[in-house]
């Protein structure tokens, strides 16, 4: 099988999506904005051909040859977010078009605008052409049915799946410690991820718990304003600041965390709740998008509304002063995750999927030509 996926080479989760395919005997290439290494997958910066003897100097038509080429020499063209790449309706007809929202390009995240009327009717036009979309989990699939117009059925669930070798409590034990609870947050520092009400439920978790410490992960534009907050709110020293970590890096610092925080006011998936209960920690998350579908609420964490961190906090130290219902989370959070996101199986069903898409393809065109007139 021959895939082409369009998208940016740099994020990790397209990575491991390129990679773990890869690694199923197919062929992946990557055309992206960002080129990165991927093993085992061959990555080309997206550049429409300069006007030549093989190329018209007409700028759209080059645009729609280059496009038509992918879909031409691959099996499926797959968009991971709705970039308008060019796709336009007359070209995804000429092969097997796959499109995959991710989330910020369905539901504008907060403070960071909205898209123009024009890329949204372009994007609304790649779902409904599209011989597959897939969605990580039934909520978003939910969304994307409401914006694009088409059956929620019809739309493939292909969750982000998690790596349990990887995240695996065994196999990053925690280094002995002294001192109180630990509390974890690695979403990284934008408005949509609500580390600032993280931040400010800080106070009402060390009334109780004075001892706590928060080990807040990763970078972003509200950095600045969060290290500014903790400061005002004097919670400062009960705060470590840990720059931005590798994927693979991250399971070394869940393993020393009692509770991973994930409050985010806006979430498609929330992959960050599954990674924390491969590795046996209860989260708090907030009762937002697709996460009710990562989070199963008194049963591997807490759900609480979002924006809201007198709730967030009282979540925290619900799970800080019972023993025991941390145990029973931590165990049934490595269950539903070995059950229902193992990603082995999951990149399984991506490869079922693909190849259904392709048949459809197939049929599609067939009864094009036989409906086509014939030449006089």
């Amino acid at each position: 099988m021959k895939l082409c996926l369009f998208g940016d080479a740099q994020s990790v989760h397209l990575r491991r999506i390129a990679a773990g395919l890869a690694r199923r005997a197919a062929r992946v290439h990557v055309v992206t904005h960002k080129p990165a290494d991927i093993p085992g997958v061959s990555v080309e910066r997206f550049c429409v051909p300069r006007p030549g003897l093989m190329h018209p100097r007409r700028w759209r038509v080059r645009w729609a040859n280059y496009l038509k080429g992918f879909l031409r020499r691959f099996d499926v063209v797959h968009v991971h977010f709705l970039q308008d790449w060019g796709f336009r309706p007359e070209i995804v007809e000429t092969g097997c078009f796959a499109a995959t929202p991710w989330g910020s390009d369905i539901v504008p995240p907060p403070g960071e605008g909205t898209p123009t009327p024009e890329l949204t009717a372009v994007r609304v036009a790649m779902l409904r052409r599209a011989n597959l979309v897939t969605a990580w989990g039934p909520r978003f699939a939910a969304t994307v049915s409401a914006v694009a117009g088409i059956p929620a059925r019809d739309i493939a669930l292909l969750p982000l799946g998690v790596d349990l070798s990887l995240f695996h409590a065994a196999a990053h034990p925690a280094e002995p410690r002294s001192g109180g609870p630990r509390i974890g947050f690695f979403k990284g520092f934008r408005e949509t991820y609500g580390a600032a009400y993280l931040v400010r439920a800080i106070p009402r978790v060390l009334e109780s718990y004075p001892a706590a410490r928060f080990e807040l992960i990763g970078d972003g534009p509200q950095l600045t304003e969060c290290r500014a907050l903790a400061e005002q709110l004097s919670v400062q020293p009960s705060i470590q600041w840990v720059p931005r970590q590798r994927h693979e890096d991250l399971p070394r610092h869940l393993a020393g965390w009692d509770v991973s925080v994930v409050p985010s006011v806006c979430e498609s998936f929330g992959a960050a709740a599954l990674e924390s209960s491969a590795m046996g920690v209860p989260v708090v998350a907030s009762h937002v998008g697709g996460l009710p579908d990562t989070v199963r609420d008194g049963e591997t964490g807490l759900l609480v509304p979002p924006a809201d961190s007198d709730r967030l906090a009282d979540a925290i130290a619900t799970l800080l002063r019972d023993d025991e219902l941390r145990r029973r989370m931590s165990i049934a959070g490595r269950e539903f995750v070995a059950r229902n996101y193992e990603w082995g199986g999951i990149l399984d069903r991506w490869v079922d999927v693909y190849e259904a898409a392709i048949n459809r393809a197939a049929g599609r065109n067939q009864r094009r030509h036989r409906m086509a007139p014939s030449p006089r």
